[in-house]
């Protein structure tokens, strides 16, 4: 997690909300109501799954600086931001400042510093793929799972597949490669436009054995990538037993 962390506060102070929506230069009513759209998507899709039955609590895992904490404030009574950057969590602390039922904490580990059973629905998108550490990325999993509700919901993706040309992410190596020659980060981004940003790919028949080891029901696990993508995506809802 320390080399997630590294990347992630490097992007964080250098352009927050390139490192959300690979966008610069975004006003901040237009930022949010990307939120705002796809919380509304979410909200169609599982209104078709019956979970999660209560709307109390929304953990928002890989939350960034809150770009869908607005929307899922007005849905839920309460709004819990993780991110694994500190530089990410303080930007979202003083944009949301004002937003009175949201929470940001910086993750620790792979300990997700809440309760068991005190979460209605758990959100992760776009941040399994950039976990290095399977095992880590598990242990997240299994958190999801002890801070769940019964009757609850988790959400997320993941990358089952990365096209071999493009697994060698030469822009993050040459940055890093950057990095060692002294060159400053801001013109490692701005003026040659790389990133630290990594993508890994975790097998799918790797999850579907840690799934199986967890008190949880895939309600789905779907591909939503064109087959020619570089990147292979899927969707997984689950919910606890009770």
């Amino acid at each position: 997690m320390n080399i997630n962390r590294q990347q992630w506060d490097a992007l964080g102070k250098l352009d927050p909300f390139w490192a959300m929506t690979g966008k610069s230069n975004w006003d901040l009513p237009a930022f949010w109501q990307t939120g705002y759209v796809q919380v509304e998507d979410l909200r169609r899709e599982i209104s078709q799954l019956g979970y999660p039955q209560q709307f109390h609590r929304v953990l928002d895992f890989g939350c960034g600086i809150g770009r869908l904490a607005p929307a899922f404030c007005a849905w839920f009574d309460e709004y819990v931001g993780y991110d694994v950057s500190e530089a990410l969590i303080q930007k979202a602390r003083n944009l949301h400042k004002d937003l009175d039922r949201a929470q940001f904490f910086v993750t620790q580990r792979d300990r997700i510093d809440l309760p068991d059973n005190s979460i209605d629905l758990v959100f992760s998108f776009g941040v399994f793929q950039h976990i290095p550490d399977r095992y880590a990325l598990f242990q997240i999993v299994s958190e999801f799972t002890r801070v769940l509700k019964p009757g609850g919901l988790i959400f997320f993706n993941v990358c089952h597949h990365i096209r071999w040309m493009y697994r060698i992410q030469l822009r993050r190596r040459l940055y890093w490669l950057g990095k060692r020659l002294g060159i400053l980060d801001y013109h490692l981004f701005y003026r040659f436009r790389l990133y630290p940003q990594s993508v890994h790919a975790l097998s799918r028949e790797a999850l579907q054995r840690h799934l199986h080891t967890l008190p949880v029901h895939i309600l789905f696990s779907r591909s939503t990538s064109p087959h020619v993508a570089p990147h292979q995506l899927w969707e997984y809802a689950l919910t606890k037993h009770g």
